[in-house]
């Protein structure tokens, strides 16, 4: 009966604390949970050559390195939506940003027209060949604290400035937005009433399993 009693007790408290584990996405030798990625673009300014795509979302959605989007407009930005998870404030680098060709600058901020802070990508190693041609794979990580947001909270977007030309009068090609720290919008804790509920459950069914005890033994 005891061992009853635990095994019971053990799957409702189980049940009431699992969580699924995530699937990992390497980008460039980065690793992310598979649904880091940015799914959508709220809002954006300015006009866009594209890569490897048809639309602007498409080009700056998902883990895949073969496609990307540019602008030479003033003021150019893309506000990318996360739908499916949050970027979250973790340790170390939260955010990043995969770019190509030359390293270029990002202007980053958390809503439009907020304050702004600029990342310079750098070289992965990695290389991807779009539309026949190789460019080389850049990556701009962005770390949370830098405006100020308190650890684990939780964005379910970021605006990223897409018009800062570099020396050799390149902009970003952004093609990847990603979160290093990412939240599941479906892992949350559960509840106390959930728990007690999953409890009660388990003590129905050890009082169903008494009741048959008893009647095989009269």
């Amino acid at each position: 009966m005891k061992s009853g009693i635990k095994t019971l007790i053990g799957a409702a408290l189980l049940a009431g604390g699992m969580t699924s584990a995530s699937a990992i996405t390497t980008v460039a030798g980065i690793n992310f949970q598979d649904n880091a990625f940015a799914d959508t673009v709220l809002s954006s300014s300015g006009t866009y050559t594209l890569g490897g795509a048809a639309t602007l979302q498409n080009a700056v959605t998902g883990p895949s390195l073969t496609k990307y989007a540019f602008s030479f407009s003033s003021g150019a930005y893309i506000q990318a939506g996360f739908t499916d998870n949050y970027l979250v404030n973790g340790a170390g680098n939260d955010l990043a940003l995969f770019e190509f060709g030359v390293p270029d600058t990002f202007a980053v901020s958390l809503t439009v027209g907020g304050v702004t802070h600029t990342y310079l990508s750098a070289d992965t190693g990695f290389s991807s060949t779009i539309g026949g041609s190789s460019f080389e794979v850049n990556v701009a990580e962005i770390n949370l604290d830098d405006f100020g947001v308190g650890a684990g909270a939780e964005l379910s977007s970021i605006v990223i400035g897409m018009d800062i030309q570099g020396g050799g009068g390149t902009v970003p090609s952004l093609g990847v937005i990603g979160a290093l720290n990412s939240a599941d919008l479906t892992a949350a804790v559960p509840d106390a009433g959930s728990t007690i509920s999953l409890l009660g459950m388990a003590f129905l069914g050890l009082g169903m399993f008494k009741i048959n005890l008893l009647k095989r033994n009269v």
